[in-house]
């Protein structure tokens, strides 16, 4: 963690010089799009949820620091943002303020935004290599977490925690007992973060859709493909209310338990650090089982490189 806390301050800085760089050609009397130096620079940075804790707490000991830049004062505000949303504000050109920097869930998020941005103002706002690039600050996957109780019913039933088996165990008309689970248990209740408002969402049905197909790359074509779209429903169709999901799964299965979900794929990081609430709370322990196609997050440090820097 203080490895990874370093690389924050590392990116601050760099940041910092990008903005040290304008500042010093404006006195220097460059015309640059700087409006007037304020007598404190902001360094706003826009994070994705799972990384809030660990990015506020970074900002937070800078602060402390006394940092100034050409003789102003530097100061470093968090905001919490999904990285869905925050997709959504850059495209329609909603992000306001715009931020220092971003850091959403995964860089394929930036790739797209840079993209829409580049066909609007002719050149990369995002850059992805060089000294200004997007540099991960963490890493987290997506792995399944399940109780104990459920994961060993599973194993038995179908010998490994797949996509393939959590699709059968959604539609077994009998519900757990047709699986060899308890009758009190009613039907598999599957976990997974609503892809409306997390990137986790999608991912969990990018990687349903990789296991269903046996491969690492998945298409367009792919994920329309009206066999995959029925089977795809079939198994959504075990989420109680992707509604009370929201963006906090793994708080509310820590939270609610088995009224919430038996299990689903959800980011390790999130899962670890919930886990002693979860042993605590439940009598059942929660266990973490790694899947056969790994999804990875990134959480790039990615820094706005457009007029207004």
């Amino acid at each position: 963690m203080n490895r990874t806390r370093l690389i924050f301050f590392v990116v601050i800085a760099i940041a910092l010089a990008v903005v040290g760089v304008s500042l010093g050609l404006r006195q220097a009397g460059v015309r640059t799009p700087l409006v007037q130096a304020p007598e404190a620079i902001e360094v706003r940075v826009v994070c994705a949820l799972p990384v809030e804790s660990f990015v506020r707490q970074a900002a937070d000991q800078y602060n402390k620091g006394d940092h100034k830049l050409e003789g102003h004062a530097v100061h470093v505000s968090v905001i919490p943002m999904d990285g869905l949303t925050a997709m959504g504000r850059w495209e329609r050109d909603e992000m306001s303020p715009v931020p220092t920097a971003w850091i959403p869930d995964s860089r394929y998020l930036v790739e797209l935004v840079d993209a829409t941005l580049k066909e609007k103002r002719g050149r990369d706002i995002f850059l992805t290599g060089g000294e200004y690039r997007a540099r991960p600050i963490a890493t987290s996957l997506f792995s399944w977490g399940i109780y104990q109780s459920r994961a060993d019913v599973l194993r038995q039933k179908y010998g490994e925690i797949d996509w393939n088996a959590i699709h059968d165990a959604a539609t077994a008309k009998g519900g757990w007992p047709e699986l060899g689970g308890k009758p009190e248990w009613g039907y598999f209740k599957l976990v997974v973060p609503n892809p409306h408002k997390n990137v986790g969402g999608l991912m969990a049905m990018v990687a349903a859709a990789g296991e269903y197909y046996g491969k690492t790359s998945i298409q367009a074509a792919d994920v329309t493909n009206p066999a995959f779209q029925k089977w795809l429903k079939e198994l959504m169709g075990a989420v109680t209310d992707f509604s009370s999901l929201g963006s906090y799964s793994v708080e509310n299965l820590a939270l609610f338990g088995y009224s919430m979900g038996d299990g689903g794929q959800l980011l390790e990081s999130d899962l670890l650090q919930n886990m002693a609430g979860i042993q605590t709370r439940w009598a059942d322990p929660l266990v973490i089982v790694y899947p056969k196609y790994l999804t990875w997050f990134d959480f790039p440090f990615t820094i706005w490189m457009g007029d207004e820097t």
